[in-house]
């Protein structure tokens, strides 16, 4: 469509009465005359339908738009161009005046997209949604809604942009949880090596002998050590272990530790079993001389990054022993040094699979030096005066490590498996001990596998637990009901050393709170003085409930 001023006659006048008069009956949003836009500085003009707006001319002499029934010229003259927006879509408007010919491209909407977004981030706030991102594109022409929603809020977040259907472009998906590696170790360390102990020899294996070829067996559930030297054709487990258990009980080895890592899949975790050492340096510099003191870690120290790959476990692992080496170390100084050993290696395991790592050895010998003073310490003549003997031989010893990975899937209860283990030294509760509770019902639990005087204890944490659980709003909305079973690890003093989801209740929300306030109530109070327990393996179940009184 293209008009000169000229065009403009009485119709059209008549045109802009009759749509005023049609506009009057609904709010639009207009614009004064401040607002006025300039021609020379806009190449985009957003409408929205039945919107009007004025831009300002210089001296124009022609004007035209390319789709009237999207955008029409409702009045012009040499300094103002008034422009209707009449339905949703895309049209060019060319201005000829003492600037020359421009283009400027005309886009109306259903609504302002600014209002659109600043609704839907209202609504969103107030139903605890912070998982979507909202932005505008103007291209489209609507609000363009991302991010990933927890299963629990789905239905919520559907209701609150159902009526935005016309206005957005929803890319929200659902959230995906990513599953979980459990990581279940041993560490043993012999002070013999297993070639000389037990016969093994790391450097041979199989039926061919060439190459190494040792058969693997599945990780026992029932918390019991079983085929955990299993290798090649020698099958004899049984009597393996009865010497591994000798072994350890004639102080020929000894239990080093028995941690288990749980982390998101790709994730890395580690651990440290030892300590840290002071380590003091000297910086020098023109105003003097600094020391610091620096802490160096010292002990068995491992990196592990499990990723679930169909169904496997693809495992990246690095290992190193270091320890402080009095042989090397200075007198004069105080200097420390350390003796290390390292292992780095590529895993691709079963879910349950084990596997045994060995050939860390390490070499120790000792050496007494007796002499007569000072005349020991004169050179040359003092070593008529002074004798070396090495009361202990030489010996060696071996770490050797039992790893087997676990895939936790969603809302799968790790109930069957062995639940905690302790450090050496520690008696562990090696039996998971279940409460049959539900927190609405006033009667005292039945607990297996503990003794007498820690049902009490554990009573106790329960109905902590329960009376400071809140039910959360969204699942009484819609009527949700269900029960946790939340695991902890819990040690004499107190402290919470670890806690999960033994069993979901099937929402994910009633899963969170459960959690997040074992967690938050702890520390828990020590241990009753009559119990030789170091830790307390426990699960507690939290009963959500309507009727709960």
């Amino acid at each position: 469509m293209t008009r000169t001023l000229k065009a403009f006659t009485v119709a059209g006048m008549c045109w802009f009465m009759a749509a005023a008069i049609m506009l009057s009956t609904t709010p639009v949003f207009c614009q004064t005359q401040s607002d006025d836009i300039d021609s020379i500085y806009t190449d985009d003009i957003n409408l929205v339908k039945g919107e009007l707006v004025t831009i300002k001319v210089y001296s124009m002499t022609r004007v035209s738009v390319t789709d009237p029934e999207v955008v029409d010229i409702v009045d012009a003259d040499e300094q103002e161009l008034l422009l209707v927006g009449k339905a949703v879509g895309q049209s060019a408007l060319f201005i000829w005046d003492e600037h020359g010919k421009r283009t400027i491209m005309l886009s109306v909407f259903n609504q302002n997209l600014d209002l659109v977004k600043s609704r839907l981030q209202k609504l969103l706030k107030t139903e605890d949604i912070h998982e979507v991102t909202l932005d505008i594109n103007p291209q489209e022409g609507k609000v363009v809604l991302s991010g990933d929603i927890p299963d629990h809020k789905r239905d919520l977040y559907d209701n609150i942009i159902e009526p935005f259907h016309d206005d957005i472009i929803n890319l929200v998906v659902d959230e995906v949880i990513e599953d979980m590696v459990q990581i279940d170790m041993q560490l043993t360390e012999l002070n013999e090596t297993l070639q000389k102990s037990l016969g093994i020899d790391w450097t041979t294996g199989g039926r061919t002998g060439i190459a190494p070829n040792y058969e693997e067996d599945q990780w026992p559930t029932d918390g019991h050590i079983r085929d955990f030297f299993k290798i090649g054709e020698f099958n004899r487990t049984g009597q393996l272990i009865a010497a591994v258990n000798a072994l350890i009980t004639e102080g020929k080895a000894r239990l080093l530790s028995k941690p288990k890592l749980v982390v998101v899949s790709g994730q890395e975790a580690s651990f440290l079993v030892g300590g840290e050492i002071p380590v003091r340096t000297t910086t020098s510099s023109s105003t003097g001389t600094q020391e610091n003191v620096e802490f160096k870690e010292f002990g068995i120290s491992m990196t592990i990054t499990p990723t679930i790959r169909k169904q496997k476990i693809d495992i990246n692992m690095n290992l190193e022993i270091s320890e402080i080496d009095a042989s090397t170390a200075s007198t004069v100084s105080s200097d420390v040094a350390f003796s290390t050993r390292s292992a780095s290696t590529h895993l691709f395991l079963d879910d349950g699979q084990t596997i045994v790592l060995a050939g860390l050895i390490k070499k120790s010998e000792s050496q007494t030096l007796s002499k007569i003073p000072f005349i020991g310490d004169i050179p040359v003549l003092g070593l008529l005066f002074r004798s070396r003997v090495n009361p202990i031989p030489v010996q060696d010893q071996e770490l050797v490590i039992a790893l087997t990975p676990h895939i936790l899937k969603q809302q799968e209860a790790p109930g069957a498996q062995q639940a905690f283990s302790s450090d050496s030294g520690m008696a562990a509760a090696d039996q998971s001990i279940s409460a049959d509770l539900a927190p609405q019902q006033n009667m005292i639990p039945h607990y297996i596998g503990i003794p007498r005087e820690m049902t009490e204890y554990v009573r106790d944490i329960q109905q902590k637990i329960s009376q400071a659980s809140v039910y959360p709003s969204e699942a009484r909305q819609y009527g949700w009901e269900g029960t946790v079973k939340v695991g902890m690890l819990i040690l004499n003093d107190g402290t919470l050393a670890f806690a999960l989801i033994k069993e979901s209740s099937g929402h994910e929300i009633f899963d969170e709170v459960a959690l997040n306030t074992a967690k938050r109530l702890a520390p828990f109070r020590a241990f009753p003085t009559d119990t030789d327990l170091q830790e307390l393996n426990v699960t507690i179940p939290i009963v959500y409930s309507l009727n709960r009184n």
